[in-house]
């Protein structure tokens, strides 16, 4: 289910274990350049307060009309 907007994140692809150097968290971090003003719905495990949306999938990416429909719902 949806979580309400907590922050902002980075996704990675990398599963998240006890403790992990950031460096190699970083190494997996999933470039957005593709999906640049565009809405995408992704799933993952977002752990409190670290950054990072870990085991992160880009699930689906959104229309430009539906893009648009988000950005308002969100200002």
């Amino acid at each position: 289910m949806p979580r309400p907007q907590c922050c902002t994140v980075k996704l990675t692809r990398i599963a998240k274990p006890a403790s992990i150097a950031e460096e190699l968290v970083a190494s997996h971090e999933i470039s957005l350049a593709e999906y640049e003003g565009k809405a995408i719905m992704v799933n993952g495990v977002l752990p409190e307060h670290k950054g990072w949306l870990y085991e992160a999938n880009v699930i689906d990416q959104a229309s430009p009309i539906l893009t648009e429909v988000v950005k308002e719902l969100f200002r």
